[in-house]
């Protein structure tokens, strides 16, 4: 399992890291710090399977990524995103950018769970 983490902060990105290595056995973790680095790996390298996105990020934010992820050929696209958004997001705003759940930071042993089930 390869996981991306897109978010621009540094110790987040390293403690989720630690967290999820240490939780699920055998899983990649990728850390990006905004969202053109993980298009530009998507483009360019193998799959990932799951993202967790932070909506507030300099250069290429959540929501632009998402709308760029969109127009990825299905191959290329991350099967499961998790966002992490300080608010709730519509329904029409949830299918449009195909998420797979909205949540709230930190990340917890419950969220670890729900990434890993299929």
């Amino acid at each position: 399992m390869r996981i991306a983490l897109i978010d621009d902060d540094v110790t987040t990105n390293f403690i989720n890291k630690r967290k999820l290595t240490k939780e699920i056995e055998g899983c990649e973790v990728i850390p990006f710090f905004n969202g053109k680095e993980a298009l530009d790996y998507l483009n360019s390298s193998e799959k990932v399977n799951i993202a967790l996105l932070d909506m507030n990020m300099p250069v290429m934010n959540g929501l632009e990524f998402l709308k760029n992820h969109s127009e990825l050929p299905v191959e290329k696209k991350i099967d499961k995103i998790f966002l992490f958004a300080e608010q709730g997001v519509d329904e029409e705003f949830f299918k449009k950018h195909e998420l797979f759940q909205v949540l709230k930071k930190p990340l917890t042993n419950e969220i670890i769970e729900l990434i890993t089930r299929d």
